[in-house]
């Protein structure tokens, strides 16, 4: 958001610029900051956020509306990749994924699967998923993705 009078962050009104409204691509009210629709993940829910250390913003999904299981997207706030939804990551079905945390230099990035195999008609007797087990019950998690240096 932008002060209306261009300076001062106590100003009584602002203007702003929508970067992201995600959703199917192929659908028109979505908007990806300027970027090709074709060339973007598909992404829905939007829950968590965080930025890394070269501004780039990394969003946790919840509820994935597009018939895929929920994940983790990387998308870059300036330059020419502008708005590229791009997915690092899914988590189980039934899962949410929350939390995430870029950290040490951009190396290390946590997320939390949140209630994996949380999906109608599962039961304790028959869940859905047994994630991060093969044979137990699911459990949430958390996890990191790390680059070795």
């Amino acid at each position: 958001m932008t002060p209306k009078n261009g300076s001062s962050h106590a100003a009584a009104s602002f203007t702003w610029d929508l970067f992201l409204v995600c959703g199917d691509p192929e659908a028109p009210e979505t908007y990806f900051a300027g970027f090709p629709k074709d060339q973007v993940s598909r992404i829905s829910c939007p829950d968590n956020l965080a930025f890394d250390s070269v501004g780039n913003l990394w969003i946790s999904t919840d509820g994935n509306a597009l018939g895929a299981n929920d994940g983790l997207f990387r998308v870059p706030v300036a330059g020419p990749e502008r708005g590229n939804v791009r997915q690092f990551l899914t988590v189980p079905k039934g899962a949410e994924c929350c939390g995430p945390l870029v950290y040490d230099d951009d190396r290390s990035l946590f997320f939390a699967p949140q209630h994996p195999g949380e999906l109608s008609g599962a039961t304790f007797e028959e869940p859905a998923s047994t994630w991060p087990h093969t044979d137990d019950f699911p459990r949430p998690s958390v996890c990191v993705a790390y680059r070795q240096a």
